[in-house]
């Protein structure tokens, strides 16, 4: 296998310059979208600053030095590219070898399960029931711990749900006294293509109203491919009582926007604003009786919000198992297009971190399927995979972070995503590798697809800053 750095340049949705108009297609080699009877159409949105223009006193300095990680400021001080026989491991990795505590995890952890094979370290998925968990998995850490510097992993996931796909750092051999208890998350990826990065204070914790602990963190889902928008414009009107959306994303669904429209409607309008008062979203009506799976959030998150013409509301499904919500009219229908918004935007929101320009959405469905009503059976006028556009499960892709004692930068494929002022991490750090099949539809369904997959790693790399050094 070519051990050569590999960079691969990040989407132009990262890219992208705040402010500018991005052209969102939902044509299936774009998006992913399945469209049945219909055909798709290109919309449009101008994203928002961050800031207010001309305010930088908030903003870390990566927003000045740019977005691309420079490897040329950086000396290339550790590494291991797994270029060696699987008896070799143990020279830097000490393995996991019995069950796993965490509520969550259905996985055991074994050393077996951790191979080195053809250049690569493989942490493989079986269904065997060992230490009293029905799976087994691998789980690895550095001997080594590292400093400040930045660290970088070549990988790919293990193709199935329910599968947390992770590199991070956590002091393994210990903190030294008085020092917070730090989890930085580069990367936690679940299949087909989220990334999920977060830091975690596990010293200072505070007990709920209902008795629960809780402790600072930070996670945000990212999500690199695929739309907010999805605009269908169905070929010929269906007649229909009742329509649905259904959706097996491993997360809660963020629906900013439903709206289904007739055949008056000639021209979808642009989605990411407010519909012309001469627009009717059927959707809407009063007399539409709208049901679903369930709401995270009662008071904030109310099914009515996805109808209200208002991009600063959503309604947020229930976190686990399938979502769905369906519009119920009192009488027949005729429905020739249907548009959503869907994902948290910038304005929403990030605990003390900062989100690159350009990156305006997160928490993007994975996958969903739109259904009519007619003739007693449910029929499928529109479906999304987000797998289509990127698989994560087939493709390497690089993670890494550059901490320091200020700030912790976040980069995939040598691009900078996300920042978070660094409150919490400053004492050394081992290296794990890890991968955890979830219960409860954390990260999707457990299912028998999982077995003989694994997490592929290529190498992983700590660099240190040359004027630190």
């Amino acid at each position: 296998m070519n051990k050569s750095l590999i960079i691969v340049l990040a989407t132009s949705l990262i890219l992208g310059a705040c402010g500018s108009t991005e052209q969102l297609n939902v044509m299936q080699d774009d998006t992913g979208d399945k469209v049945t009877q219909s055909s798709t159409q290109s919309v449009s949105y101008k994203g928002d600053n961050l800031f207010p223009p001309g305010d930088d006193t908030m903003k870390p300095e990566s927003k000045v030095s740019g977005g691309t990680f420079d490897y040329s400021q950086w000396t290339l001080v550790w590494q291991d590219e797994f270029d060696y026989p699987n008896d070799e491991l143990e020279n830097n990795w000490i393995s996991q070898n019995g069950p796993t505590a965490h509520p969550l995890v259905a996985s055991s952890r074994w050393r077996e399960n951790a191979v080195v094979v053809d250049g690569n370290l493989e942490l493989q998925a079986r269904k065997e029931t060992r230490a009293g968990q029905e799976w087994t998995t691998g789980n690895v850490w550095s001997k080594e711990s590292f400093g400040y510097g930045y660290f970088e992993a070549r990988y790919k996931y293990a193709a199935a749900p329910a599968t947390n796909n992770s590199f991070w750092l956590w002091p393994a051999h210990g903190s030294p006294k008085g020092e917070k208890r730090c989890e930085i998350d580069i990367n936690e990826g679940h299949f087909p293509n989220v990334v999920n990065s977060n830091v975690h204070n596990w010293t200072d914790k505070w007990t709920t109203a209902s008795g629960g602990l809780k402790h600072y963190n930070n996670q945000i889902a990212h999500t690199f491919y695929g739309e907010p928008v999805h605009s269908i414009q169905l070929d010929e009107p269906v007649k229909t009582t009742k329509i649905r959306l259904t959706s097996k994303n491993p997360k809660s669904v963020y629906l900013r926007e439903f709206r289904l429209f007739g055949p008056s409607v000639n021209e979808l309008p642009i989605a990411m604003e407010k519909l012309p008062d001469s627009v009717v979203n059927l959707a809407a009506q009063d007399d539409v009786q709208i049901t679903h799976s369930g709401s995270s959030w009662t008071e904030n998150a109310k099914e009515s919000f996805m109808t209200d013409d208002i991009l600063a509301s959503r309604w947020v499904s229930n976190s686990q198992g399938t979502k769905w919500i369906q519009f119920d009219f009192p009488f027949e229908q005729d429905v020739s297009g249907i548009q959503l918004v869907n994902g948290l935007l910038k304005d929403d929101g990030i605990n003390n971190g900062w989100l690159e320009d350009g990156l305006a959405n997160r928490n993007l469905m994975t996958d969903f399927t739109i259904e009519y009503f007619a003739n007693g059976n449910w029929q499928v006028v529109h479906e999304y995979q987000s797998s289509e556009i990127a698989n994560f499960g087939e493709e390497f892709h690089t993670y890494g972070v550059a901490w320091d004692e200020d700030y912790l930068r976040f980069y995939f494929d040598g691009k900078l995503f996300y920042t978070v002022r660094n409150d919490v991490c400053f004492s050394d750090t081992a290296i794990l590798l890890s991968l955890a099949i979830l219960k409860q539809n954390y990260s999707g369904e457990i299912t028998e697809d999982l077995d003989g997959t694994a997490m592929t790693i290529d190498y992983v790399r700590y660099y240190q800053k040359k004027s630190s050094m």
